[in-house]
């Protein structure tokens, strides 16, 4: 059976960081491109690559945080076996 493990206060402010990045990004991203007359300059593109590698950046973060809780919670089980038998031995 699967365990269902509970989401880090760190998850959740990054779960927040990403949304607003991703918000409030494309919103400045759409004013410039109407400020600019609805033409793609390197500015632009440059922005637009940067927002993207920003939100890369957010979404590798969170999946590592992730692997990083799995494999805290595996070695907290292991711990807890190794426990178990050394205490069953000790009392034999």
């Amino acid at each position: 059976m699967e365990k269902k493990r509970r989401t880090s206060v760190f998850e959740k402010l990054l779960l927040v960081v990403g949304f607003l990045v991703l918000i409030i990004g494309y919103f400045f991203i759409n004013k410039v491109f109407i400020a600019e007359g609805y033409k793609i300059s390197w500015g632009f593109l440059q922005t637009v690559f940067l927002w993207l590698l920003m939100v890369i950046f957010i979404i590798l973060l969170a999946i590592g945080e992730d692997i990083k809780e799995g494999i805290l919670l595996e070695q907290l089980d292991e711990i807890k076996g190794l426990k178990e038998t050394i205490l069953k031995r000790k009392n034999r």
